[in-house]
């Protein structure tokens, strides 16, 4: 199970790893940077008795459908991929505001286009409003730095909204390292701030390196891959395994001032096992695929 964060409320505020397009009380982010967007009377925005039919008209988050964004946590984040492949439905995106107030960007796909169903009413803070945009398309880019979903072709003063951005720029954190501990006895290690790795031989024997660094590119690969696996969200993970042998995972990120750790099994079912194990391996492979590993023994044994 995830031991207790050692994080105060001042470190997760110095985080902040994710930009979060419409976290605070604006309007949907453009695509210029602009925070300004057209009123209810201007082209291309209807209120929502214009064109409301069929959107959701209450409050309601449900954790395992709609995307949360949470300051400098995204869930579900893949669901957006369904409207950038075209397919009619709709999808809810929740953004909290830094008071804890959520605003809803609902999405709906249909054959006459995308629209945005944008609802400030549940933010104490803000100006209440229900407002429609309509949208042409919808596009997913993706950067080593940085994912985003926009809607294109609007119409009314901006013609782009971001609706999600994820930022994931390594080189924007004032401290990013990360400790594993994998394999089937754990005894596989890779200690970034201490520049040391070491390899399990399986007979009893390990090899060391003291002098092992990863790249900026790596270290960028590997950052990117923890925020898409959300990392920082409390993770329901176990241990438990039935099967033996089987291969357990120890992680540590230390970030900026603040640091997680999660112990867990490959063989648990569960949803956040699957995607902190799925993560792990990419790390793994960055790190095995390195001419300096390569050139450590060979596996001498094997476990039962």
């Amino acid at each position: 199970m995830m031991r207790s964060l050692k994080m105060t409320i001042a470190a997760i505020t110095m985080i902040l790893p994710l930009a979060l397009a419409g976290c605070g009380n604006r309007e949907p982010g453009s695509g210029t940077g602009s925070t300004q967007s057209p009123t209810e009377t201007e082209t291309g925005t209807r209120a929502e008795t214009n064109s409301g039919a069929g959107w959701r008209d209450d409050h309601d988050i449900n954790d395992t459908n709609d995307v949360i964004a949470i300051h400098n946590s995204v869930s579900n984040w893949e669901k957006l991929d369904t409207f950038t492949e075209l397919k009619p439905g709709t999808q809810r995106i929740v953004h909290y505001t830094i008071e804890g107030d959520p605003i809803f960007y609902d999405l709906k796909y249909s054959d006459s286009g995308f629209q945005l169903r944008y609802d400030t009413t549940a933010d104490k803070f803000g100006s209440p409003s229900v407002k429609v945009y309509d949208c042409k398309g919808f596009e997913k880019s993706e950067s080593d730095v940085e994912l985003r979903y926009t809607l294109t072709g609007c119409q009314g003063d901006n013609d782009e909204f971001v609706v999600l951005e994820l930022d994931y720029n390594v080189a924007e954190q004032d401290l990013f390292e990360f400790t594993l501990l994998y394999g089937i006895t754990e005894k596989n290690e890779v200690h970034t701030a201490e520049n040391k790795l070491v390899k399990d031989l399986q007979n009893g024997e390990v090899a060391e390196l003291d002098d092992f660094k990863l790249t900026s590119q790596e270290r960028g690969l590997i950052y990117k891959e923890m925020v898409l696996a959300n990392y920082l969200a409390e993770k329901k993970l176990s241990s438990t395994c039935n099967a033996e042998p089987h291969a357990s995972y120890d992680l540590t990120v230390r970030i900026n001032g603040g640091e997680r750790h999660y112990e867990w099994s490959e063989c648990n079912s569960g949803e956040d096992n699957e995607t902190m194990t799925k993560m792990v391996r990419k790390i793994i492979a960055i790190v095995e695929g390195k001419n300096e590993y390569k050139a450590l023994p060979a596996v001498k044994g094997a476990y039962e």
